[in-house]
């Protein structure tokens, strides 16, 4: 389904830079390739992303691109901040407080989002927290707020509740403890399908000859990973196209003794090795849409990184016909174990 707060997004940016507004984009996550062609340069647009797929598409368009967590230390103040909202609050809270110290004295923050995003009482709360008067009106079918530079200077303690977004926290799940952040996939859980493939780890590897490197191709906070403990590997990798799952699984790695490559990249696209065993829990979702065509790139990506003798242990939802989608990349394909709505599958080149 078409995201009409993206149209509604590329119109905003377009006005900005007409009136030759020194603008900062925080991008949202879900970018179309509609979207994009609208999306012109300009040197007075600058645009932070913490997802490093999203970062390499604006660069590609000539278009300034700081990727980070959210970090807007040094950015210096704009005429214009536009954020499409995204999905998790903390992160939601955490750029307007931020975004509302980094305006020009008659400076604007522009928020969009549809009903379903909660922007009419995010924007109310935004209002009350910083002395505001400011509302959620109705484009179409999605709204837009426009947030002035606030008057007076409100504390972090006071500030729109962010969850402490900056910083780690470690947490603990059914006796595992973990450091994570909101934004995440399954920041605050052990994810049940990832559980179930670390499960099945220990069958599949017992018929590999050697396991002498490790993939774990979008790792989050580095579940999966963790779990190859058991395995005695000279070389291990993960990736992730999220800063912020990166910073996460880069220090439960080193809580856990183990010298782990991480990487910000985009399914792999940095790699050039191949690996004796790949490990994946692809999202069958990216920003605000679904289908098979993300599942797709994991499974190009992990036959692209796969010798002959490789094996690639992906777990998805039962809905997603991985062995039919798998089967244009590998030529033996195979359920190991299905459990809670999850299945694992072996894949072989």
């Amino acid at each position: 389904m078409k995201d009409a707060s993206l149209d509604q997004l590329m119109l905003v940016l377009s006005n900005a830079l007409q009136n030759r507004e020194q603008v900062l984009w925080v991008a949202d996550e879900n970018l179309s390739p509609e979207v994009m062609m609208q999306l012109r340069s300009d040197t007075a647009l600058t645009a932070m992303t913490n997802r490093i797929d999203v970062a390499d598409k604006l660069k590609g368009l000539g278009v300034a691109v700081c990727a980070s967590d959210f970090n807007f230390d040094g950015l210096g103040n704009f005429d214009r901040i536009v954020y499409r909202l995204s999905k998790e609050k903390a992160i939601v809270h955490h750029v307007i407080n931020q975004s509302l110290q980094h305006l020009t004295e008659q400076g604007v923050l522009t928020l969009i989002g549809g009903k379903q995003d909660g922007i009419k009482s995010i924007v109310k709360n935004a209002s009350d927290t910083y002395g505001l008067n400011a509302k959620a009106k109705k484009q179409g079918i999605t709204y837009v707020a426009e947030l002035p530079a606030p008057n007076v200077d409100v504390p972090a303690d006071t500030a729109l509740p962010d969850s402490n977004y900056a910083n780690l926290r470690q947490i603990s799940v059914g006796g595992e403890k973990f450091w994570t952040k909101p934004g995440i996939f399954g920041w605050d859980k052990v994810d049940r399908g990832s559980q179930l493939l670390a499960e099945s780890l220990p069958g599949v590897c017992q018929y590999i000859k050697s396991v002498d490197s490790i993939l774990d191709l979008g790792c989050g906070w580095g579940y999966l990973m963790l779990q190859t403990k058991f395995l005695e590997a000279a070389r291990r990798v993960a990736t992730d196209n999220n800063v912020a799952a990166v910073l996460s699984a880069e220090k439960n790695f080193a809580e856990a003794g183990m010298k782990v490559l991480s990487l910000v990249d985009d399914c792999g696209a940095s790699l050039q090795e191949r690996f004796d065993l790949i490990v994946c829990n692809p999202p069958f979702h990216q920003g605000f849409s679904q289908g098979e065509a993300v599942t797709l790139k994991f499974l190009q990506a992990a036959r692209r990184l796969s010798r002959r003798s490789t094996r690639a242990v992906f777990v998805v939802n039962q809905f997603i016909p991985l062995d039919r989608l798998g089967a244009q990349y590998f030529s033996r394909i195979q359920a190991v174990a299905s459990n809670n709505g999850f299945t694992v599958y072996e894949l072989r080149p």
